[in-house]
């Protein structure tokens, strides 16, 4: 009877016999998806993942449904006089769009109870716009543009987001990332290739996977940014990972076969290698996707992808490419330059009594460290090299005048007394710099009223300075209209009625032609009811009122917060329903979240790791073996910044240890499984060993170099900090990585060799010869 091939050689079998048309597939699919790259839509605003059930996300609810919120701008222009910078001030305020600029003014009774010092200091002013629309309309983007036009000709410091474009920067700089990341992987790939043709199809696999992946994102809808640029370094990472599995294999068996049976032989063996790596870099996404913070679901949902279709493109592209090119490949063979690390693994051997007991001494330490790193939640406060305008000029306000963040405090609307008994109490609270509500909006010549305050005839009259028998008339009519008769049988100048009811009253009459008005009185109600109209669409809603509270101090931190606890019992004390919303709020729903969902996911991608390892190897004692190296590569890279005393964005963490995990799980399955064929035809565990390091150096040293380069060239290059801390955090880890697989790993395995041998099982799986018995 024929031998029959097994299950993975005719799959692969199928593959390569079929690989034209599974060219024409993927080419035709590469061209769909680059179609579709621009359909994707990118979110910058993480609160929008923050869970429904937090404070932060409902109160943004409301304030999206109900309120407008207005453009602002916070711009210092540094070497110049007070008497210049005032009148910088006056002409900007001119500017179409623009609705005000703050800037101290001594002559300004407004200004009566502030410092010069808060506005001027050291040759530098500091000037607050607010704008006449929303930041996204095209009078404000106008308004802007006018605005950096007329200061071209200073030093200024632009920090505003009417005209922030995070996206557009962060896609130009990874333009340039691609460029250097694609002259790196051709220089590391020169070094290790043992034919130049090689490098050619990696490239192409990962191009492939690349656009394959970018173009599938339109599927979810929206990306966040994070997703959006972390997947093509996942991909970078995997796809050139399993692509180097691949063809090292296809090498090896095209010693003594031909080209399509070695492919062949050479992807049946790479399938079950390659795709036990992937489920568990799979597993620890998945670990992700269960986070109560949505940017979990949105990382893992991309990164998932990601890897599928870099295993897909290597399994299914990959073969056609190296069938194409075999000729060429066997034309640009050469030496390898990647030499034999023989001596390495000698000392490997001989100092395993000596470094192992070091590195368990440190992962000790390592644990406790990493679980003290200081994490911070605010994107704005995530440091790097090189920083966008908009966190340079905000670094630069900062240096010279107070650090100020807003918090929105949202309650029911409808009653002034309450909203005004809250901004009496927060102006006592020293962090508060400033409060905005419609029980404080100045009104009048000399601002010696607020919207909110009730007013009689005479009061109504000296403030809009007009006639008292008018303003008489109009009052009768509005207690008529209100059927508040008791003001009409007494004196109606002891009738009172607050500021914002009145410009209502008088607007609607005016406008229905009940109520004729002369031509100077009718102008001075339109301009106090669009200011009324201003104030509403920015602190009145349909069923809600908000406050706007301007804090000095950190936007995040245990001070900030107990500040936030106080602003938010102080607006207890009138209402029930109350939702506190800003950056320091969200940044506290945040590391809660983070607090949770970090110790489920550590846990679930244990489990999940440790299952997969457990059937990938049918051994009980070398999943423990490779997770206690994963877990102590990712320990050992976040105890770094607790070491050197720096902060670490929490998205850093739960990115880089995922990616982390899975590129030492590839490093590690590679290195173990040359190792446990080896131990099988050697008989010295030691020399398996050592030649085990020899076979897995290729592969380990290859992805190893590509990924740790790829992450320190982002860190260096985009302006984007929290990406820029993702790389950084992601080439420190990767280095680690592959130190602890290709130093500490071959120890344990060696020392745990008994255990290896005792902790074997089975699954039983039917034979060919079963099947043909049947």
């Amino acid at each position: 009877m024929n031998e029959k091939r097994s299950v993975m050689e005719r799959i692969a079998a199928f593959i390569v016999n079929k690989r034209k048309a599974f060219l024409v597939l993927f080419l035709l699919a590469a061209v769909h998806c680059a179609l579709s790259i621009s359909k994707v839509q990118v979110n910058d605003d993480l609160t929008e993942y923050l869970p429904d059930t937090t404070e932060t996300r409902r109160g943004l609810d409301i304030m999206e449904d109900e309120f407008s919120t207005f453009g602002s701008a916070r711009i210092l222009v540094a070497n110049v006089t007070y008497d210049k910078a005032k009148e910088l001030a006056e002409n900007i305020e001119d500017i179409p769009g623009i609705s005000s600029v703050t800037f101290y003014d001594p002559e300004d009774e407004a200004y009566d109870d502030d410092r010069l010092e808060e506005y001027y200091e050291d040759c530098a002013a500091l000037f607050t716009l607010a704008f006449d629309e929303e930041e996204d309309t095209e009078l404000s983007q106008k308004a802007i543009a006018q605005v950096r036009e007329y200061l071209s000709d200073y030093d200024t410091y632009v920090y505003t987001t009417v005209d922030k474009d995070d996206s557009a920067s962060l896609q130009e700089d990874m333009k340039v990332i691609l460029v250097i990341a694609v002259i790196i992987i051709v220089a590391v790939l020169f070094f290790t290739s043992t034919t130049y043709m090689e490098i050619v199809i990696f490239m192409l696999t990962f191009g492939m996977a690349a656009v394959l992946s970018k173009g599938t994102n339109y599927l979810f809808g929206q990306v966040s940014f994070i997703s959006n640029a972390v997947d093509i370094v996942l991909q970078l990472a995997l796809a050139i990972d399993y692509a180097i599995i691949l063809f090292h294999r296809f090498m090896e068996e095209k010693e003594h076969l031909k080209t399509k049976p070695a492919l062949i032989t050479a992807l049946s063996k790479a399938i079950p290698e390659i795709s036990s790596s992937s489920l568990t870099t799979i597993a620890g996404m998945v670990a992700l996707m269960l986070m109560q913070f949505g940017i979990g679901k949105d990382l893992g949902s991309v990164l998932v992808k990601a890897i599928i279709i870099s295993m897909i493109s290597v399994f299914c592209f990959m073969p056609a490419l190296i069938m194409m090119f075999a000729k060429s490949i066997e034309k640009t063979r050469h030496k390898s330059f990647v030499p034999k690390i023989s001596v390495w693994g000698k000392i490997v051997v001989k100092t395993r009594y000596i470094l192992l007991p070091v590195f368990l001494f440190v992962l000790v330490f390592a644990c406790v460290f990493s679980n003290r790193c200081h994490y911070i939640y605010d994107i704005n406060s995530v440091e790097s090299e090189k920083k966008t305008e908009y966190l340079a000029s905000k670094a630069r306000i900062d240096e010279t005048f107070d650090t100020t963040n807003l918090l929105a405090v949202v309650v029911p609307k409808g009653d002034y007394e309450k909203e005004a008994a809250i901004v009496a109490d927060l102006k006592k609270v020293e962090e508060v710099d400033t409060i905005t509500a419609l029980s404080n909006v100045e009104v009048g010549d000399n601002g010696e009223y607020v919207l909110t305050d009730k007013l009689n005839p005479r009061e109504f009259a000296e403030m809009a300075d007009t006639d008292i028998d008018l303003v008489r008339f109009v009052y009768r009519a509005y207690a008529m209209e209100k059927e508040e008769y008791g003001a009409l049988l007494g004196s109606i100048d002891e009738y009172d009625v607050s500021i914002l009811r009145m410009i209502d009253f008088i607007y609607e009459q005016k406008e229905t032609r009940a109520l004729s008005l002369d031509e100077d009185i009718s102008e001075d109600i339109d301009e106090m009811y669009d200011a009324v109209c201003d104030a509403r669409a920015q602190l009145e809603g349909e069923n809600y009122s908000r406050l706007v509270v301007q804090l000095t101090g950190p936007v995040e931190g245990e001070e900030t917060f107990a500040v936030v606890d106080q602003i938010r019992e102080i607006a207890l004390k009138q209402y029930e329903d109350v939702f506190v919303v800003g950056d320091p709020t969200s940044n506290y729903d945040l590391s809660n979240s983070f607090s949770k969902d970090n110790v489920l996911i550590s846990v679930f991608t244990a489990l999940f790791v440790g299952i997969i390892l457990l059937f990938t190897f049918q051994n009980v004692g070398l999943p423990f073996m490779l997770v206690l190296t994963i877990q102590g590569s990712i320990w050992i890279n976040f105890s770094l910044p607790y070491l050197k005393n720096e902060t670490m964005f929490f998205i850093s963490y739960l990115v880089v240890s995922s990616i982390q995990m899975g590129a030492t799980i590839d490093y590690a399955i590679v290195l173990t499984n040359r190792y446990m064929a080896l131990r099988r035809e050697m008989e010295s565990k030691k020399d398996a060993v050592v030649e085990a390091l020899n076979q897995a150096f290729p592969t380990i040293i290859t992805s190893g170099t590509i990924m740790c380069s790829a992450g320190f060239i982002i860190g260096k290059i985009t302006s984007n900090a929290v990406i820029a801390s993702l790389g950084t955090t992601l080439g420190w880890g990767t280095l680690i990585s592959v130190i602890l697989v290709m130093l500490i790993l071959p120890q344990i395995l060696l020392i745990g060799d008994t255990i290896i041998e005792k902790a074997e099982f089975s699954v039983r799986r039917e034979t060919e010869e079963d099947e043909a018995d049947e």
